[in-house]
């Protein structure tokens, strides 16, 4: 247990970290060498580090690595503390293009040292942005394997928090054509509604139309319906799997510290069962030739290589293990195994299924145990993957990749599959023995008469009423049970809001109106933007799925007397998706304006440059986009043009959001004050009584902001100020203002 401190500035007892029964249980495997095992063990007593990654297919990436690399990493190799030197920054091997890193700082860290303060702050404010993930490393590799292009449709089956999905929606994206939005989805589920809404902040910071967040038990997903004749039903198979399933999780001790006390051998086989359901039901939605992923954070094979042996063996060759080492150079793992022991909770050992004690039986499956020898030469368990957190300072972590060679026995596919080949079989004996005997052919034809006499008195039934009779009522759509969503409305072309906007931003055709959808018929105050694959999958499917969350922000009302011809304004979340379908009311802006625009809160216009200004001029107020492209910037930057968007009114009014500035600028007051004071009192020049009233006063940073905001510039005007959300620039901006 965790015992806070009795006595003032006592650290917290994180208990002992030692467990003798998961020794146990974990030499007795063997998969972990017996001259490497205090390593191993002393491994899980360490903390673990932090990692990240960046956002691989937004147009910065390049340049966010290189801003970490020259301003934050190499200013850490002389930071010293307690007079030990910091050990550097690790890039992640295996993971590619550089964007994957390690960092090896506490908390105590952080807080003695400005620099490690500094890189913190710039990692937090560009997380919120979208342009880093903090991920655990391991974490970061079944969607690596998965190997997802723009085309697939993908599902996640168990998602939260969403940092694989993140990822997903990462790779979805890369792949697609410069411009164009990606032809797929991810499908983000999760069988806990909370969970759910916090995977919807985790997946706004990428801004994709193409995500899906849906409530339900993975191992009962729903069928996708991709049309709405009920006589004939189609459904979507998807082409990516991600099953990422509950785990006992003894591979994150290094971060959960609570599993060294709450672990004993029962875990994994309590698992087990809904392990194995949640990969079939992920199986049974896959399309042929598509490939689903299996990871856990757990080290134990009973929750890893005994649920992918169950599912290979229920299979019956439909399901193949692939081999993926080549897609992650670099990265040290073991082997998946195909033997392994089973523990009671008492700490003794069952060798086979024949063992399990009589009053033990309904405790343990039968398919926890190794599979046989004549199963192991088909199974090729080592082609699994087993990450140990001593070879590359990691957690641990399972992952096998599964790929799909035919429709599953007892599938609707494969039933008929097998009728249409049983049916060509029956016509040639038939055909034979027409040549044999035509007594036979007269009683077939008898036969034959009867059944269709039947079958049309059956057809007849399933008809509608004749003419004349009341027709049926239709049929009522399937309730979901505890679903209090509001729903998810599409736009019409009849719409009265819709032209306005159209109109008012020069809306090319591609940005079609059956993609904006909104979620209340009151005053429709925000409007959002799905890609055409989500609107199929929406439309056709909102009485069958749970959905939470989908599309990216594109309009919100904002009536104003100023502009009585659109009510809307256009979003920032947006820009990166339908800047393209904007043709009107776009300002295109130098390297000195847009320096102005993101460093000072409500700009006059007149502090903008003359072309700036005449292209302001000209244009009716309201909303309106932003245009920086860094020509002035050195050759090898590679940054295209950066939208803002802006309020077009005497001051520019700016409505992208904002991420700890205020937080950001209020330590900085702070520390200029306290920089100031220190100065003073080294002159002598302090006012000792002023000084005495304001430390006794508590600082109050509502105060400071208010202060801050209220300069004046050469000509006596009033402006308001706010700093820059990015820590590395301030002295930029501060030396502009």
């Amino acid at each position: 247990k965790f015992n806070r401190g009795s006595k003032v500035g006592e650290a917290y007892d994180l208990g002992k970290r030692d467990n003798e029964l998961f020794a146990k249980f974990y030499k007795g495997q063997g998969f972990v060498p017996e001259d490497e095992w205090n390593n191993f063990y002393e491994t899980l007593k360490t903390t673990l580090p932090v990692t990240f990654r960046i956002t691989g297919y937004k147009s910065q990436s390049e340049e966010l690595l290189k801003n970490i690399k020259g301003k934050f990493f190499s200013n850490l190799l002389d930071v010293k503390v307690d007079g030990e030197a910091l050990p550097p920054p690790k890039q992640l091997p295996w993971y590619p293009n550089e964007l994957g890193w390690q960092l090896d700082l506490s908390r105590k860290v952080v807080r003695s040292s400005e620099q490690c303060s500094k890189l913190h702050d710039f990692l937090v404010a560009e997380t919120e942005c979208g342009s880093i993930s903090r991920q655990e490393a391991v974490s970061m590799i079944p969607p690596l394997v998965l190997d997802v292009q723009s085309h697939h449709k993908v599902l996640d089956m168990c998602a939260a928090p969403g940092s694989k999905t993140a990822q997903l929606i990462e790779y979805l994206h890369s792949t697609a054509s410069a411009g164009e939005l990606p032809t797929g989805y991810v499908i983000a589920n999760d069988t806990d509604n909370k969970r759910c809404y916090l995977m919807v902040h985790q997946v706004k910071r990428l801004q994709s139309p193409c995500c899906v967040i849906v409530n339900h038990d993975g191992t009962f997903f729903p069928k996708i319906r991709t049309n709405s004749d009920e006589s004939n039903p189609e459904y979507q198979l998807f082409d990516r799997i991600l099953c990422d399933v509950p785990c006992s999780g003894d591979g994150t001790m290094r971060k959960n510290f609570d599993v060294w006390n709450k672990w004993h051998p029962l875990q994994g086989a309590n698992l087990h069962g809904l392990q194995c359901k949640i990969l079939r039901r992920g199986c049974q939605l896959l399309a042929v030739g598509g490939r689903i992923v299996y990871s856990t954070c757990s080290l134990n094979p009973e929750e890893d290589e005994a649920v992918i042996a169950e599912m290979l063996r229920t299979s019956e060759g439909a399901m193949e293990l692939v081999d993926v080492k080549d897609m992650l150079p670099g990265l040290k793992f073991t082997k998946g195994v195909s033997t392994w022991k089973v523990m009671t909770r008492a700490g003794e050992w069952i060798e086979s299924a024949a063992e399990i004690p009589a009053p033990m039986q309904t405790q343990f499956k039968h398919t926890i145990f190794p599979p046989k020898p004549e199963e192991v030469e088909t199974f090729h368990l080592d082609r699994c993957m087993r990450i140990l957190p001593h070879h590359q300072d990691t957690g641990g972590f399972f992952v096998a990749v599964l790929q799909k060679v035919k429709h599953l026995p007892g599938s609707k596919e494969a039933k008929s599959e097998a009728t249409a080949t049983q049916t060509s079989e029956d016509q040639n004996q038939a055909e034979e023995s027409k040549k044999e005997s035509t007594e036979n052919q007269n009683e077939i034809a008898t036969e034959e008469q009867q059944a269709n006499s039947e079958t049309n008195n059956v057809r007849e039934k399933r008809k509608g009423p004749a003419s004349g009779e009341e027709p049926r009522p239709p049929k009522k759509p399937k309730k979901l049970h505890g679903y209090k969503e509001d729903p998810f409305l599409f736009m019409e072309e009849t719409d009265p809001a819709w032209k306005p906007i159209q109109s008012f931003f020069g809306l090319t055709e591609s940005c079609a109106v059956n993609q904006i959808l909104f979620r209340s018929m009151q005053g429709k105050r925000s409007l959002y933007f799905v890609s055409k694959a989500v609107r199929e999958l929406t439309r056709f499917n909102e009485d069958r799925i749970r959905f939470i969350n989908m599309g990216v922000k594109a309009f919100s009302r904002s009536p104003s007397p100023l502009v009585p011809e659109c009510d809307f304004r256009i979003t920032q979340e947006c820009l990166g998706t339908l800047l393209n379908n904007i043709t009107k009311r776009k300002v295109y802006i130098s390297k000195q304006d847009a320096i102005i625009v993101i460093s000072q809160e409500n700009p006059f216009i007149g502090k903008l440059s003359e072309e700036s200004q005449a292209q302001l001029h000209a244009m009716t107020p309201g909303s309106c986009v932003f245009l920086f492209t860094p020509s002035e910037n050195p050759p090898q930057v590679t940054l295209k043009h950066e939208p803002f968007h802006f309020w077009n009114q005497n001051t520019l009014q700016s409505s992208f959001p904002s991420i700890h500035k205020s937080k950001l600028h209020n330590k900085k007051v702070e520390a200029e004050r306290k920089a100031k004071q220190l100065a003073q009192e080294a002159q002598g020049d302090v006012d000792k009584e002023l000084k005495e009233d304001n430390d006794s006063m508590p600082v109050d940073d509502n105060d400071e902001v208010k202060e801050s905001q209220q300069m004046e510039d050469e000509n006596g005007e009033q402006i308001d100020f706010v700093e820059s959300d990015k820590v590395d620039g301030a002295d930029e901006v501060e030396s502009t203002v």
